[in-house]
């Protein structure tokens, strides 16, 4: 009896130690939290048929915060981005200036797609919900200056990423002055969205010929109308990683967006913004 239970005991403590060396083999939660705080400008055009059938080019300096929480296999983002400025048009003998001032506010979740990590880039395909509120005025439209629009979408986006080293190596300025590069780490990025559908929120006459107050209901004679794929967005950035895991990076943003060629009042616009960013990690 006694054989018997020091087997059993043996049998339980070669158990446990297997559970414990199977606890220590599964890989723990890894975390990551970015905060990227970016400015710079941005150029484009604008044409709203409720208004002018003229194409406006935008001048727009813009600030962007996005918040980055990377864990396991998931990212999660949450970014605001603000536009103010002005749109110019000049004509032959007159020119024409609107006041310009828009958020766009982003919520999105991507996954991790780890098939393909072997070829060096990482692949998170995913999706968001966005909403774009914009304020314009142009006091030389008198009772029409005033142009409200609010567009919500729901997207489908692919985000890709690759980590690269630049290595340790000594040079030569001008081939005369020798000098010694450091190794440095570069994170390079591509992000392309399409809104698969959108709620688009805007006036329902013609600001000239009929923009007079009424009691309809929160703005006069605003319509809601939906929209199936109304534009593209695209974000490529190149981001240096410092020793302590913040970053300094680089960005182009393009966006496109049109309420449809057959939709009243028709809404184009096209955005190009420069951004230089500083991105700090939380934890």
């Amino acid at each position: 009896m006694k054989n018997k239970t020091i087997f059993v005991l043996i049998l339980y403590v070669g158990f446990s130690l297997n559970s414990i060396g199977q606890i220590d083999t599964v890989p723990k939660e890894t975390r990551t939290k970015l905060i990227d705080i970016s400015a710079g400008l941005a150029t484009g055009n604008l044409r709203d048929m409720g208004t002018s059938p003229l194409f406006y080019t935008g001048l727009l300096p813009v600030v962007d915060i996005t918040y980055s929480d990377f864990y396991n296999n998931n990212l999660i983002q949450f970014n605001i981005i603000s536009y103010n400025g002005i749109y110019i048009k000049l004509t032959d003998d007159d020119s024409y200036t609107s006041t310009a001032n828009s958020v766009n506010t982003e919520i999105a979740y991507y996954r991790h797609y780890q098939d393909y990590d072997d070829t060096g880039f990482k692949h998170y395909p995913g999706a968001s919900i966005n909403n774009y509120t914009s304020i314009r005025v142009n006091s030389a439209f008198n009772n029409a200056a005033f142009t409200f629009d609010n567009i919500s979408s729901l997207n489908l986006n692919y985000f890709i990423t690759k980590e690269f080293t630049l290595k340790a190596k000594q040079k030569k300025f001008l081939w005369l002055i020798k000098y010694y590069r450091e190794e440095k780490q570069y994170l390079a990025s591509f992000k392309i969205g399409v809104p698969i559908y959108s709620l688009i929120y805007r006036p329902g006459f013609t600001n000239p010929g009929n923009s007079t107050l009424n009691n309809s209901f929160l703005l006069p004679d605003y319509k809601i109308t939906g929209k199936v794929f109304s534009g593209m967005n695209t974000n490529l950035s190149l981001s240096k990683i410092l020793p302590n895991g913040n970053m300094i990076k680089l960005t182009y943003h393009w966006e496109y967006f049109t309420s449809g060629r057959y939709s009243l009042n028709r809404l184009d616009m096209s955005k190009h913004a420069l951004l230089f960013s500083l991105v700090f990690k939380m934890n």
